[in-house]
């Protein structure tokens, strides 16, 4: 581990890894000239008090100098009433179940002065740690190392599970997705310097440094967490096990993507990388990876250390991040190797198998690589053989006992996505299927859980398998006792939408909706939106029509959502980008609407009732963007809150523009608010530069023109829009129907 830590760590930062920093010396106070005068005793005559101050043959004598009065440091605010409670609390145990119950009554500074007052009579490190904890769990880092300063002061020395609050405190955030502050990085790295000094009480387990390598992690700080993996030591306590090496690869494969998908920090300010640089710094990470795999297998060999699926699962995923086929394959030797599964596809260097079809990328590093083979014939190489079966180490002299045997890991969920992310990624869906159905069988009877079933529809959706995705939905998830998630029928119309070409897809579609209706109590604006949009790419008037009336109880829905918002809400942003989802849908809607009524796509007798229909969920939406716009505050909400096409077209408009020039580019749409004028003064700035060379462009409605829903053929009277729709073009149409929706 040493070794792999000093190979990884720069060598511009290598002397300074550890190190603790040095404090500045503190700078001599300045002496008076003059020399204070002498203390008075009892010995002095007492004439003296009369006897002047000063006189101008006398020098004057300066008073000395007085401490400067400050109030206590510590201040115990009901202090009469803390020790009328400390009289029943003379035990230390007693003391730590009246702090814990304090504490969960969110009075930590009750609890805090409890201790002050007990820790002159008795132990309270219990009670200290319980308030450090529960300033960590509140996020508030400095008042908790206050209170680890405070016990050491008042002679209450911390303990093991003192450093393993803090070291673990430090990694928590507000949301999974943030990453650690490098501030806490800094301050676990001196915590866990300071429980290496000599003169330090605890000394440092591997649960501590696996606490500190956590905050590292999960900062994507690789250099900090290489300087403290290089002083764990090889064999003995304190030695690296398996939940050490998990937090390291996962380290490697989190910095492989940095901020913006690039894991290297001095290139996270400069240009997007290429796909060329991303290739390079992914693969570089699993060439690291592999290194630390043959020390994992070395001490697998040995019994030194267990390995779980957790570890094996680490590796899997750090392989799976690369872009070539090599390390993709690499992810089924790695579960034959570690649990005895045999491969369903032969090996990629196997004549027989062809990889034709799926996109590689050269392996610059598989020149460089060297094997080197010890005596039980095993090959602790990095580049072909780090996944290669091994046998157990045997010992130097012959003994009677049975050979030891290897404790493979037995394959759980996380080792079933795995299998199907690796397929997926070479494209061999029999193979996946094939994995599916011997991990499922006797002897593993292994129990799929959502995130297997995702994996599964993933594979389904990059086959264009929309039936099978349906069928999945429907009928596998309830059959195996599950409820699917948000994410489940998203992937499950991403099929569909991707086997558009297929006849019966809006039928397989409408089914997994329907799942999505019964057991989601608020349905996803989003899976609507694309439900939507499949049925306009059908061009089918009575199909759009009939998606139009399957989708009014879940419209009912969504708008009481709107008007009263969800039961339980899980935060303020997420209610308000829901509310923002399902206004973009209502918008598509209406749109879809408007493309039934442009294109004459509905009987002349069912006209009325979606003109109704349309004014109707038009008004609403208009009041549900004005709460949106009051409840924001941001004048860009409009904007955003386009859907379809109009959310990119949006956003580049608005990005980058003041007030003035928003309020201008308003202004215009609203002088364009028909084809004729638009085309009009198209025209006469083409008639002013070309005089005589252009002609009248604008068609009008004939008998079997579009006359829309602005317009009605008999009495040429308006729609409750008050607009004209003129032309044959489909495409004019459609695009004026986007903009009247945008309008």
């Amino acid at each position: 581990m040493r070794a792999i830590a000093g190979d990884a760590i720069p060598l511009q930062s290598r002397h300074l890894a550890l190190t603790p920093h040095l404090s500045r010396r503190p700078t001599r106070r300045t002496v008076s000239i003059a020399a204070p005068g002498r203390p008075r005793n009892d010995f002095d005559d007492a004439s003296s008090d009369k006897a002047p101050l000063s006189s101008p043959a006398t020098p004057t004598v300066l008073a000395p100098l007085q401490p400067p009065q400050t109030k206590s440091a510590i201040e115990i605010s009901n202090q009469k009433a803390l020790s009328i409670e400390l009289r029943y609390l003379k035990d230390p145990v007693k003391l730590s179940e009246h702090v814990m119950y304090t504490l969960r009554n969110n009075q930590p500074d009750k609890a805090l002065d409890l201790c002050r007052l007990a820790s002159k009579t008795m132990p309270c490190v219990v009670s200290f740690n319980a308030i450090i904890d529960f300033y960590m769990r509140k996020l508030r880092v400095n008042d908790a190392l206050k209170v680890y300063n405070e016990m050491k002061k008042r002679a209450q020395f911390p303990d093991s599970y003192t450093y393993m609050m803090l070291l673990r405190g430090l990694s928590l955030r507000s949301h999974v997705t943030l990453p650690v502050r490098q501030e806490n990085v800094a301050k676990a790295i001196a915590i866990y310097t300071s429980m290496s000094t000599p003169s330090s009480r605890v000394k440092p387990r591997i649960i501590h440094t696996n606490a500190a390598l956590n905050v590292c992690a999960l900062a994507n700080d690789l250099d900090a967490m290489w300087s403290i993996a290089a002083q764990i030591p090889e064999h003995g306590d304190g030695s690296a096990d398996s939940v050490t090496y998990t937090i390291i690869l996962n380290c490697i494969r989190g910095s492989a993507f940095g901020k913006d998908d690039f894991g290297t920090k001095a290139d996270l300010h400069s240009a997007i990388p290429s796909l060329d640089q991303i290739a390079v710094t992914r693969q570089k990470a699993v060439s690291e990876g592999r290194r630390v795999w043959l020390d994992v297998i070395r001490k697998w060999r040995s019994g030194t250390i267990a390995i779980d699926e957790d570890l094996v699962g680490a590796m899997g995923r750090l392989l799976l991040i690369s872009k070539s086929i090599q390390d993709w394959d690499s992810v089924l030797d790695l579960v034959a190797q570690t649990m005895k599964i045999e491969r369903q596809v032969p090996s990629i260097s196997d004549p027989d198998r062809n990889i034709q079809h799926v996109p590689q990328i050269a392996d610059e590093e598989s020149s460089h690589r060297e094997e080197e083979t010890d005596e039980a014939g095993f090959t602790a190489s990095p580049a072909a053989s780090a996944f290669k079966t091994v046998t157990p180490l045997q010992p130097s002299t012959p003994t009677r006992r049975a050979p030891s045997s290897l404790a493979y890991v037995k394959p759980g969920n996380q080792t079933l996505s795995m299998l199907t992310e690796a397929c997926q990624a070479m494209r061999t869906p029999k193979t996946a299927t094939a994995y599916w159905t011997l991990l499922t069988s006797a002897p593993y009877d292994l129990k799929p859980d959502v995130m297997n079933f995702n994996a599964q529809l993933k594979l389904l959706a990059i086959n264009r398998s929309s039936r099978a995705a349906a069928k999945l939905v429907s009928q596998d998830l309830p059959a195996a006792g599950l409820e699917p998630r948000i994410s489940t029928f998203r992937i499950a119309l991403r099929a569909c939408q991707r086997d558009v070409k297929n006849s019966n897809v809006l039928e397989y579609a409408t089914t997994i909706i329907d799942v999505m209706a019964k057991t989601c109590p608020d349905p996803d604006p989003q899976t609507l939106t694309e439900y939507l949009s499949l049925a306009l790419a059908t061009n089918d008037g009575e199909k759009i029509a009939r998606v139009i009336d399957h989708l009014d109880p879940i419209v009912h829905t969504l708008r009481s959502r709107l008007n009263y918002g969800t039961d339980a809400p899980i935060s303020e942003a997420a209610d308000l980008r829901d509310r923002r989802d399902a206004v973009s849908f209502l918008r598509t809607l209406v749109g879809a609407i408007d493309v039934l009524l442009s294109r004459r796509l509905v009987p002349d007798s069912d006209r009325a009732a979606y003109f109704s229909r349309r004014g109707d969920l038009s008004a609403f939406v208009s009041r549900c963007s004005e709460r949106l716009e009051r409840k924001t505050g941001r004048w860009e909400s409009r904007e955003e809150n386009k859907g379809g096409e109009d959310i990119g077209r949006g956003r580049r408009q608005v990005k980058g523009m003041n007030r003035a020039e928003w309020e201008k580019m308003k202004l215009k749409k609203s002088q364009d608010r028909t084809w004729e004028e638009r085309e009009r003064r198209v025209l006469g700035r083409e008639e002013r530069l070309n005089p005589g060379a252009v002609k009248d462009k604008i068609n009008r409605v004939g008998e079997k023109g579009v006359s829309g829903g602005w317009r009605n053929r008999e009495n040429g009277a308006k729609g409750a829009s008050g607009m004209e729709i003129t032309g044959r073009d489909e495409g004019r149409v459609r695009g004026f129907v986007d903009s009247a929706s945008e309008l």
